[in-house]
């Protein structure tokens, strides 16, 4: 499980892999604390290398979207594998995150 953190030309890219369970919810949770914080609120998420997702993992993207939309930001999601990607159209998160196929993507649709 890691996560890392990157500034890209005023856009942030977090890189995620391993387990997105609670343990790493509550990283996750600090991470995007501190961003909101420093006002890096334009944030693109490569889940590229995450197999699994629980409802911790779930409700800490939904926690950090309402951060940052508080804060004027973005986010969207990139690389959700066939398994991740089926566990967001069951739980409807599809209708509510920018999903994008790779993180390049992503990146590119802030401009």
């Amino acid at each position: 499980m890691s996560i890392n953190v990157n500034q890209e030309t005023g856009i942030t890219v977090i890189t995620l892999s391993g387990r997105f369970d609670a343990l790493m919810a509550k990283e996750f949770k600090a991470c995007i604390g501190d961003l909101i914080e420093k006002q890096n609120v334009m944030i693109a998420i490569d889940m590229a290398a995450i197999a699994f997702i629980d409802s911790s993992g779930l409700g800490s993207l939904v926690g950090g979207l309402k951060g940052i939309a508080k804060e004027k930001g973005e986010i969207r999601i990139a690389g959700l594998s066939p398994e991740v990607r089926t566990i967001f159209e069951l739980t409807r998160l599809h209708r509510i995150f920018d999903i994008y196929e790779n993180i390049e993507t992503a990146r590119a649709s802030f401009v």
